[in-house]
């Protein structure tokens, strides 16, 4: 009977034990839930990289979670692969002179990797095959997209909006201008592909890096207005596209305080209406800007007695 008891008792232990760590939580939020749940059904639809995007926030959302690690070096292996034999699909297309084909496959290819340097070759050397203009194969034309790379500052964001601006421009061509890093350039380029061929997503997927890394330039430079708006096309296009919103919100801050030090000026030299001015700018962009809000305290209480003394 003892040996009963004690056995129902190890038994007992035993359950709880186990119990216990099937409810253990792993520490994902709602959205990290959601997150991975999405990444399992763009598996399950063949889209790699969106589910490898969507794994990876998973990670930075939860750095421990189990089998997220995993699944992102599994789609990475996958992604590799088919997009080796997408583009070797493509290069014997190529030589067999089946000219659409192989740009439909090294299209393919760079669905999966978007950087590929030798997929875009390939791409050229298919255009430079077709003779006859089509879809993939429009010259840049003189005066078109082309500038000098690094020109952040002498070309406000607002002239690359969505436009058709009439030229020409083929979908490799946009893509080397990405490659080579000239991000305004390439956006207006991209926008001259979509308005040819709507909704090719590579396109979309360009521009919108290409949006992102000027938005970065932007930064660097502390165009903070211009790298605000370059993050909201991002976030327009995918809205839980990884840093996005931490770059904005580093955006908005550092506008904050170039607002709260133009306020500074505006006060030493007597400007009050101009100094509470910039320091309600400051304190909307960031609430959390005590300086700012002390300095508006100050200076409305110097304008009020002067209002008085008046």
């Amino acid at each position: 009977m003892a040996l009963l008891r004690h056995g129902t008792l190890f038994v007992g232990i035993s359950v709880i034990a186990l119990s216990g760590c099937a409810t253990v939580p792993t520490g994902l939020s709602e959205g990290g839930r959601r997150y991975q749940e999405e990444a399992q059904r763009f598996e399950r639809d063949g889209r790699l990289r969106e589910s490898l995007e969507r794994w990876k926030i998973v990670l930075a959302i939860d750095p421990q979670h189990p089998g997220a690690n995993q699944k992102r070096t599994e789609l990475e292996a996958k992604i590799q692969e088919k997009a080796r034999l997408h583009v070797a699909a493509g290069k014997e297309l190529l030589q067999r002179k089946e000219k659409q084909g192989a740009q439909r496959e090294l299209l393919a290819a760079l669905r999966l990797d978007p950087v590929n340097r030798e997929t875009l070759e390939l791409l050229y050397q298919s255009e430079q095959q077709l003779g006859e203009q089509t879809a993939y194969a429009r010259p840049l034309r003189k005066g078109g997209v082309e500038a000098k790379s690094g020109d952040v500052k002498s070309s406000p964001a607002e002239e690359y909006e969505e436009e058709d601006t009439g030229e020409e421009v083929s979908f490799a061509e946009a893509a080397e201008i990405f490659r080579r890093g000239d991000y305004l350039a390439a956006i207006e380029a991209f926008n001259r592909v979509l308005a040819q061929q709507p909704g090719l997503r590579e396109a979309i997927e360009y521009q919108k890096l290409a949006y992102y890394n000027q938005g970065l330039a932007y930064m660097k430079g502390e165009s903070y207005v211009e790298a605000l708006r370059m993050f909201e096309r991002v976030r327009k296009i995918q809205p839980d596209f990884k840093r996005v919103s931490h770059e904005m919100q580093t955006a908005r801050e550092k506008l904050a305080d170039q607002h709260y030090l133009a306020g500074i000026r505006q006060y030493k030299e007597k400007k009050l209406k101009e100094a509470i001015e910039e320091w309600d700018q400051a304190l909307a962009l960031n609430p959390k800007l005590e300086n700012a809000r002390r300095s508006k305290e100050k200076a409305r209480s110097l304008l009020k007695s002067l209002e008085e003394i008046k």
